[in-house]
């Protein structure tokens, strides 16, 4: 006699449009795999991707616990699994995740786990999810350095204490969120944004290139100096942009201070790699040029020696520099709002255009 099969364990995963939907989309299937092995007595698992994301809140955070009726009463999940891409604070901590037991719920805050390659994700989600079926919380590192080496902290966020968070703790720990939430900016999608600044970069270059005054000039510095013109170029775009732009926050609310600085260091960097990015290719672009473009011989002649490949790596390297000082002043003709939807990832463009004079009760004075 065959008896019938258990039903399936049905988990919903619900993300942030941008990287963490195009993250839960790659990570379901080793999910549901790594569950059916590290719980094989609960029967089969089936993980579902949900195609919509759910509104911020007043916090300027996703607010799970309110929509988990609906959700559930629509869908027939047994456990609902929120997955957002900006960083989450609960009493003032940056947290990796809010595990509701209550509802079967949970929020896993993406940026919390820098790079936040797949296997992470899905070791993150494994856990979460375990805990929801099992009650149990995963096992934390079992010597004292990896306690010493860990960045997370686990506590009770409510009175009932039937909710969770894990709490990211330390400078590493910060580290991480900022490089999460610079991963999920997807600084690369800025660069085709700053048209202006790109031309006004590759016309200036173009200039540099072809003029022979700044072909002795780069004949003459040094690697050294090539190097902190170079640095400084992108320094004064990036500057540029942030204050033009008005990318620089000042939030409001508890840990205000800690705040400023996660936040404007991820803008920083963010802008930073773009404008890095963009230098990268107008310097591949003038290199090109040149070389197709002006005779060995004729270089030799102006130059008063021989020349090689690194003559012509010199004369696009300096170009390339004074450009990005003129991909600058171009910049300005950039449309503002465009440049900061390119910036941030959806649900950080929402947050910072949110009024977030916290009403939610969690702020306090630094």
């Amino acid at each position: 006699m065959n008896l019938p099969e258990s039903p399936a364990s049905v988990v919903g995963l619900i993300a942030d449009p941008g990287t963490a939907d195009a993250i839960a989309q790659r990570v379901a299937p080793r999910v549901e795999r790594a569950l059916g092995t590290a719980h094989p007595g609960a029967g089969a698992w089936d993980v579902r991707v949900a195609p919509f994301s759910l509104p911020l809140g007043d916090s300027g955070t996703v607010d799970l616990r309110d929509k988990v009726p609906q959700l559930r009463e629509k869908h027939g999940w047994d456990y609902i699994i929120y997955l957002t891409d900006a960083p989450h604070y609960v009493r003032q901590q940056p947290v990796r995740s809010v595990i509701a037991a209550d509802t079967a719920s949970a929020v896993l805050s993406l940026p919390s786990l820098g790079l936040a390659r797949t296997r992470a994700v899905a070791i993150a989600l494994v856990e979460v999810i375990g805990e929801l079926a099992t009650g149990r919380q995963p096992a934390g590192p079992l010597t004292p350095w990896g306690r010493a080496l860990s960045v997370h902290h686990s506590g009770l966020y409510d009175e009932s204490g039937k909710g969770r968070i894990s709490s990211i703790t330390g400078l590493r720990g910060r580290l991480l969120l900022i490089a999460g939430m610079v991963r999920s900016n997807r600084p690369w999608k800025l660069v085709p944004r700053l048209t202006s600044a790109m031309a006004g970069a590759v016309a200036t270059g173009a200039f540099g290139v072809f003029y022979t005054s700044i072909w002795s000039m780069a004949d003459y510095l040094s690697v050294h100096r090539l190097s902190l013109i170079t640095l400084a170029s992108i320094t004064i775009l990036t500057l540029w942009l942030l204050l033009h732009n008005r990318l620089w926050e000042s939030p409001k609310g508890g840990r205000r201070r800690e705040r400023l600085l996660v936040y404007n260091a991820a803008t920083v960097l963010t802008v930073g790699y773009a404008a890095a990015a963009m230098y990268l290719l107008m310097f591949l672009a003038l290199l090109g040029a040149s070389l197709i473009v002006i005779d060995q011989q004729y270089l030799a002649y102006q130059l008063r020696h021989e020349v090689n490949f690194s003559d012509y790596v010199n004369l696009a390297w300096l170009a390339s520099s004074l450009g990005t000082m003129g991909g600058a002043i171009g910049s300005s003709f950039d449309d503002v709002a465009e440049v900061q939807r390119a910036t941030f990832s959806q649900r950080e463009y929402e947050r910072r255009n949110m009024d977030l004079n916290i009403t939610t009760g969690e702020d306090e004075s630094d």
